[in-house]
């Protein structure tokens, strides 16, 4: 009883870190660290050019479940720490995604409906502190938490790095990556998260939980999406500096 308290726990507070990660960079942040440098170890530009013909099939595999709408999850080890990845394609530009996707409103509002309440302590171009509060459902609590995220915007994509700095969770981190498709009219989004909701509870469960809540959340934002720019709904208001479109210099 006590495990499988734990394990819904564990896929509740999931649900809710997501929910408000709303944030993209290239590097990954060690648990408690305020300033994120680690390297994601990305995959040079040229390798792609190199990869043997195994490797190309299952790219070209992955990239057709991707393109029937499929959300695919799976595991990214970095360092000693097993983050929980999702990947999906919207059809949609990246440039009508990344309001949408930025806006912690939109969250609130919307995606998230258990976020009861938000604060933007710090709202720059680049960088936002938001703190969060979350309805769960009996018996526990609600909780409160800071996530600080990191804002990196081009002609390529998106990227967004997020890291809890305080608050119930004891650590959850991770990132976004916005990738341009089909000659820029659809986008790939990559969405990876490490959670440790600050009791005990084993890692694997930890997984499972994310691994069964992030399909949710990323198939709320496509279907959000969709709904303002195929259905003519209104972007939510109020927003936050980093989301505003890309402007090339």
């Amino acid at each position: 009883m006590v495990l499988t308290f734990r394990r819904n726990a564990v896929r509740l507070l999931t649900l809710l870190s997501i929910c408000t990660s709303i944030p993209l960079t290239y590097t990954i942040h060690a648990a408690g660290a305020a300033q994120p440098h680690q390297a994601l170890h990305n995959e040079p530009k040229d390798h792609a050019e190199h990869r043997d013909p195994a490797e190309k099939k299952e790219d070209s595999a992955v990239y057709e479940r991707l393109e029937k709408g499929e959300i695919i999850v799976g595991y990214k080890t970095v360092g000693e720490t097993k983050f929980v990845t999702g990947r999906m394609m919207i059809n949609q530009p990246p440039d009508r995604i990344w309001p949408i996707m930025v806006n912690p409103y939109e969250f609130k509002g919307t995606i998230s409906p258990r976020m009861t309440d938000l604060s933007v302590m710090v709202d720059q171009p680049t960088t936002s502190t938001l703190k969060v509060n979350m309805d769960v459902v009996f018996p526990i609590p609600p909780i409160t938490y800071i996530v600080k995220s990191k804002y990196e915007q081009s002609a390529l994509g998106g990227k967004i790095d997020f890291w809890r700095i305080g608050g119930t969770l004891k650590d959850f981190r991770g990132q976004w990556i916005m990738v341009p498709r089909d000659h820029g009219t659809k986008t790939e989004l990559v969405y990876s998260m490490y959670l440790d909701p600050g009791f005990y509870v084993p890692q694997w469960i930890v997984r499972q939980g994310v691994k069964a809540e992030l399909p949710k959340t990323l198939e709320a934002l496509r279907s959000r999406v969709k709904s303002v720019w195929e259905e003519s709904h209104k972007l939510a208001h109020p927003s936050i500096m980093a989301a505003a479109p890309y402007k090339a210099i």
